[in-house]
């Protein structure tokens, strides 16, 4: 499965850009540490998905899961 490159914006509304696609991790990482040091003029964050496709990917990133609950004596 590949790795996925994306620009994630929260406001207005969330969205996300393709930025790459990659067959190895390290690439993508290097990818996604050049894109972050760039300047950008607009708040985002640059996310590295692992997804079965593109879809996935978008989804995993506009569909967040929700915190596990916080109960019990570990907490």
């Amino acid at each position: 499965m590949p790795y996925f490159v994306y620009k994630l914006f929260e406001t207005p509304v969330r969205s996300v850009e393709p930025l790459g696609q990659f067959a190895r991790f390290s690439e993508a990482s290097q990818f996604a540490k050049a894109r972050r040091a760039e300047p950008t003029p607009e708040p985002c964050t640059i996310r590295v998905v692992f997804a079965e496709n593109a879809l996935a990917a978008e989804d995993a990133l506009l569909n967040p899961r929700e915190a596990p609950p916080r109960i019990g004596d570990d907490y």
